[in-house]
């Protein structure tokens, strides 16, 4: 986790998602996030993990900005 201590107003995510770690898609970039949740101004960056037994994993970014 990534944060500068000053507070947001907005959030924004950007997922991606695999299964047996042959077939992936999404996109959890930092940019997607951004754009997704109209931020401006980045104040935390916060990475979520999932993974079921290598079946099924999710990575999620989640911005918080102005």
């Amino acid at each position: 986790m990534l944060e500068t201590g000053i507070s947001s107003s907005k959030e924004g995510f950007a997922c991606s998602k695999s299964y047996l770690g042959l077939v992936a898609y999404g996109d959890a970039s930092i940019e997607m996030a951004q754009r997704q949740g109209n931020i401006k101004e980045i104040t935390s960056i916060e990475l979520e993990t999932y993974n079921f037994f290598g079946i099924y994993a999710k990575l999620c970014t989640v911005t918080r900005g102005n």
